[in-house]
């Protein structure tokens, strides 16, 4: 009869096994990476305009509540598919975003937004894919560290691109101190979404993929 600690090794690597399989065999079919890089495209695209837009008097702007949606879905994307198919859907939303948010908001905005988008979203991806590498059980730490780290890069590359020349430096450091603030917090509330996307509900996967 196997030991205890042998079958506790045999379960810990077949739980390693399974996770890994579940996330590198998996190919996104076409008509779910046009669905999700759609979405992602419209996140980018409603964030850029809003963030025109201050809240009342306050330094933050109505951007901080719309983007960090667009990491949710990345990091929803990440714990069921392998990175060079979440890659795609980045790829792929970045060409749909970019000429609707040249109009939706100015050239220097959007040019700006794009950029950081370029930095933030792949760095995302694979901040999550490393963290769930050294800690698969942590599925909160995975989506929570990789947000949090990428939404600051983006933000500092977009804010002290986007209003350059405009207005003073300060002042686009608060906002963006204060943007990165509320996006901090809203991506720590979306953790209860992600959990129930990616980690409890399995058969909503079957209506798109």
């Amino acid at each position: 009869m196997p030991k205890l600690d042998d079958k506790q090794s045999y379960r810990t690597s077949l739980e390693h096994h399974t996770l890994s399989d579940s996330n590198t065999t998996n190919t996104m079919p076409i008509r779910a990476l046009l669905t999700f890089a759609a979405m992602l495209g419209g996140i980018v695209i409603v964030a850029n305009y809003t963030v025109q837009f201050r809240i009342g008097d306050t330094p933050l702007t109505f951007g901080a509540l719309t983007y960090p949606f667009s990491f949710l879905l990345l990091d929803i994307l990440s714990e069921k598919y392998p990175k060079k198919e979440t890659i795609k859907v980045v790829g792929l939303g970045i060409m749909i975003a970019f000429l609707p948010s040249y109009f939706a908001a100015t050239p220097q905005i959007a040019c700006a937004s794009i950029l950081a988008f370029c930095i933030s979203q792949p760095l995302d991806v694979v901040l999550f894919y490393t963290f769930k590498r050294f800690f698969p059980k942590l599925w909160w730490l995975r989506n929570g560290c990789s947000t949090i780290i990428a939404q600051f890069f983006d933000t500092m590359v977009f804010f002290n691109l986007a209003f350059f020349g405009t207005q003073a430096l300060a002042t686009s450091m608060n906002m963006a101190l204060a943007d990165y603030s509320l996006k901090a917090l809203v991506g720590i509330a979306n953790t209860p979404i992600f959990y129930l996307f990616a980690i409890r509900i399995k058969n909503v996967w079957k209506n798109i993929t």
